[in-house]
């Protein structure tokens, strides 16, 4: 009588997979091929076992709560924002100083301010004290209450921010 020769592992696995075949039939018989698959099915069991569990539902929801509470300091806010400056008058700068057409119409606004920019304020303080010496009340409250409309809309932008201690 000859010994049945066992299939390979890798056939047998495959097999397994597929869930027909003949090397799953001689693994019914063969006392050897049961224990080796018994071992592969605990072994996966004990994989998915191992697998990370799932999230709590509620984490996204918790972990949203936690950050609206906790603002970002202004500190961090303002040396993030201060890069960013930076870095967007460096490209407009090379943008002007790498075309010739923007750089003359740069130069031709900055004389035509300097040579026609004393007339413009003289002008305004002209306008300014004609209008201050006929309505100096109306005036003055308006700007004023252009004063207080603006720190309060400011105010409200800024929010309850820290305290000059805690800064």
């Amino acid at each position: 009588m000859t010994p049945i020769q066992c299939p390979d592992l890798e056939v047998l696995f495959t097999e397994l997979e597929a869930g027909e075949g003949p090397a799953l039939e001689h693994a019914a018989s063969c006392p050897l091929c049961s224990a080796i698959l018994e071992e592969h099915r605990q072994m996966e069991k004990d994989l998915y076992r191992l697998a990370d569990p799932l999230p709590p539902p509620t984490l996204v929801a918790n972990v949203m709560a936690r950050v609206a509470t906790e603002p970002t300091p202004l500190r961090r806010e303002l040396w993030s924002g201060i890069p960013i400056l930076l870095a967007s008058l460096a490209v407009g700068l090379g943008l002007l100083i790498t075309n010739d057409q923007a750089l003359s119409r740069l130069g031709a606004g900055i004389a035509s301010l300097l040579t026609n920019g004393k007339v413009l304020i003289q002008g305004l303080a002209t306008g300014a004290n004609a209008l201050w010496h006929t309505a100096a009340g109306p005036v003055a409250a308006l700007l004023v209450l252009l004063l207080i409309v603006s720190l309060t809309g400011l105010k409200r932008l800024v929010g309850n921010g820290p305290n000059p201690s805690e800064a």
